[in-house]
């Protein structure tokens, strides 16, 4: 995928307004704007040439045409046909995206915090929230302690308890959401470590965060829908396996397996 798409995404909330039409414009039309005139993006976009000059340079590249380059060199002729062909190329495309946004070195510090933890809190509000309840269901099954919060009031109350020692796994794809942070930002305070699935850099969740895993910008994908989207299963996926490769943790999950298959049957 474009290191372009990479850039504007890490960078995308520190934008200002013009920058972000600017932004918004390609991430949501690559391949387009990579054979587009400069005067056609400023048109798009609503903005200057100048401005689209300055944006170029925030993204790595010394002008526009390098910026067009980079796109182009990103991005894959998509000739599906048809709305299934088109969402299965969407799917193919996103799971590309958040393979390249994967940083080994900071995921293998999110491992190494879940298996510190003597607590793991699960917060996600909204659409977050079902990602919040697959991945505590996940962990559970194979024996971690965990919980997950959806309800702002509650998520408030479990903040208020938390202590050294405990893991809050924050869910928010714009990083901003009120009730999420006043949260989190108390699980700080009493001395929890914080890390954030988002797809937002440099906003208020990602500078309380100890580590961050990407997940993909909403408009780098045109069928990404409000539920549970396929980058951040992507990286609960991620997770599960790297603990499934472990034997006592396999051995829990299969007993968890075993007690569901079981369950209602008599003696």
């Amino acid at each position: 995928m474009s290191s372009v798409l990479n850039e504007i995404q890490s960078i995308y909330s520190s934008l200002s307004d013009k920058e972000r039409n600017i932004a918004n414009y390609i991430l949501a039309n690559p391949e387009e704007v990579s054979r587009s005139h400069i005067q056609e993006l400023a048109d798009a976009a609503s903005v200057s040439i100048s401005t689209i000059t300055r944006f170029a340079k925030k993204v790595s590249c010394r002008n526009f045409v390098e910026m067009k380059v980079k796109l182009a060199g990103g991005s894959e002729a998509k000739e599906a046909e048809g709305i299934e062909q088109t969402l299965f190329a969407s799917y193919r495309d996103m799971l590309a995206d958040v393979q390249s946004l994967m940083d080994p070195e900071p995921f293998s510090r999110v491992l190494n915090y879940l298996k510190e933890a003597k607590r793991i809190f699960i917060y996600g509000l909204g659409s977050s929230g079902l990602a919040a309840q697959e991945l505590n269901y996940r962990l559970s099954r194979m024996g971690f302690i965990s919980e997950a919060v959806t309800d702002p009031h509650l998520m408030i109350i479990r903040s208020t308890l938390l202590q050294e020692g405990d893991l809050i796994l924050a869910f928010s794809r714009s990083g901003q959401t009120p009730d999420l942070l006043q949260s989190v930002g108390m699980g700080k305070d009493k001395g929890a470590k914080l890390i954030a699935f988002t797809a937002f850099g440099q906003t208020p969740l990602t500078e309380l965060s100890d580590e961050v895993l990407w997940t993909v910008h909403p408009l780098r994908n045109n069928f990404l829908l409000t539920g549970l989207d396929m980058s951040t299963l992507y990286l609960i996926d991620r997770i599960s396996l790297h603990f499934l490769s472990e034997k006592d943790r396999e051995a829990m999950y299969l007993q968890t397996v075993e007690a569901i298959r079981n369950r209602g049957k008599s003696e």
